[in-house]
């Protein structure tokens, strides 16, 4: 009897002794999610921190709050699986000791600690953890991992908030003069592509994030579109119909995107245009011709916003609105703010036109023309007020100004009191007492 007390004192202390190593190697990040397991405790230091900074950028972009269910495990260090190559990192779902299931990350490869693809891993978890919050995960089970350009492109932005954006890159999706189509990019497989065409990819999916954040409920909508796990990440008709303001216009999402990647080409190295001179530019482009048609002589003398629809429908039309879209394009991305809204209301009828020609935008056409005939009086009204402020301004002192300020600066100062209290105190301020 007292020997198998022994033996069971022996194995509780045994228990206990693994435990505390347990302990001892483990660290939990400050929101509780993220626990963190390594025998370096400087490492286990940073990388909870490093997961925390990531989540708080996360919620932030999405304007979100943290809710989170499901812990997410970080076990770094341990002996890669015995097979020819293995990764890495592997992410899986497994049971823990209280029945619940985690989200864990297996790093056998420490180097990867030091890379931005790390960061990706993390986030990647993120993302699952929000798609199962409402549906079961179980351990052992197979999971939908989060779309491609959803994690990327996430990942990119953060980065690109904390070190600056690669505007060169994005420049470089828009030089072979035809735009890039969204849902050839959503089809594109991101592990099967080469380094480059990683890097390529990574600048699209976070221009895409911005399209969809610039939208009126882009940010709830992707909130919305998040909370479920999706079996066919590259279903654009998923996105769309979790964007409400799109109305279900796919190709109106495509053309944001486009922009947003012209935008980040542009950041960081072009001004803003002055009224003048967005003006002037608006001016010049909507002074389209149409080329000769011998079919249709009299189109050739057409010009102007009104002859835009007239002109889409002639022989060349697609080719010339062409042109127009791509110098909308490009003032857009320096316009006035005065001038914004209505350059890019052109924009948007002249892709409308290139769609569909036949298209009856004549109403549109006319409500921005008054707008910029408006804009136009507001400026000039505006530079003629400050003309006259500068020709009336006075540039030379008068004296009969400076003597009636001489007279209010003695009004204005008391006399001097001459009182037998007030010399005793000059006295002592004489003394400096």
């Amino acid at each position: 009897m007292i020997a198998r007390v022994l033996i069971a004192l022996l194995l509780l202390a045994g228990i206990r002794a693994e435990a505390a190593i347990e302990l001892a190697r483990r660290s939990t990040s400050s929101s509780g999610q993220f626990i963190v397991y390594t025998n370096d405790p400087n490492i286990r230091s940073e990388v909870a921190i490093r997961a925390e900074d990531l989540k708080t950028a996360f919620l932030e972009a999405l304007h979100a709050k943290d809710v989170w269910k499901t812990p997410i495990i970080l076990n770094i260090g341990v002996p890669p699986p015995t097979m020819k190559r293995p990764p890495r990192t592997l992410l899986g779902v497994y049971e823990g000791d209280n029945g619940q299931s985690k989200i864990q990350i297996d790093v056998f490869d420490t180097g990867v600690l030091k890379e931005p693809e790390f960061d990706t891993q993390i986030l990647g978890a993120i993302l699952i953890e929000c798609a199962y919050r409402s549906t079961a995960l179980k351990a052992g089970r197979s999971f939908e991992r989060p779309p491609a350009w959803l994690q990327q492109g996430l990942a990119e932005r953060i980065r690109s908030l904390q070190e600056g954006s690669k505007t060169s890159l994005y420049a470089s999706l828009l030089a072979t003069g035809e735009p890039p189509r969204l849902a050839d990019f959503l089809d594109t497989p991101f592990d099967r592509l080469d380094s480059t065409s990683k890097a390529i990819y990574r600048a699209q999916a976070s221009a895409l994030v911005e399209a969809v954040f610039a939208l009126p409920d882009g940010r709830k909508g992707l909130c919305d579109y998040l909370s479920v796990p999706h079996r066919t990440p590259s279903q654009l008709s998923e996105l769309v119909a979790a964007l409400p303001s799109l109305g279900g216009n796919a190709e109106a999402l495509g053309r944001k995107w486009v922009l947003a990647i012209a935008r980040a080409s542009a950041a960081n190295r072009v001004n803003l245009l002055g009224e003048r001179d967005t003006a002037k530019q608006l001016d010049d482009i909507l002074l389209v011709k149409a080329l000769p048609d011998p079919r249709h002589p009299e189109v050739a003398s057409m010009s102007g916003p009104y002859a835009i629809p007239t002109i889409a429908r002639s022989q060349n039309g697609r080719f010339i609105l062409s042109q127009t879209e791509s110098s909308l394009l490009q003032l857009s991305l320096r316009a006035h703010p005065l001038y914004k809204s209505l350059v890019d209301e052109y924009l948007s009828i002249t892709r409308d036109l290139i769609a569909k020609p036949k298209r009856r935008l004549e109403k549109r056409i006319a409500t921005a023309e008054e707008m910029r005939a408006g804009l136009a009086r507001r400026t000039s009204e505006s530079r003629d007020y400050l003309d006259w402020v500068e020709t009336t301004k006075i540039k030379t002192e008068s004296p009969e100004l400076n003597t009636t300020i001489q007279d209010i600066d003695e009004i204005e100062e008391p006399p001097a009191r001459n009182d037998a209290i007030s010399n005793y105190l000059d006295t002592l301020s004489e003394r400096g007492q």
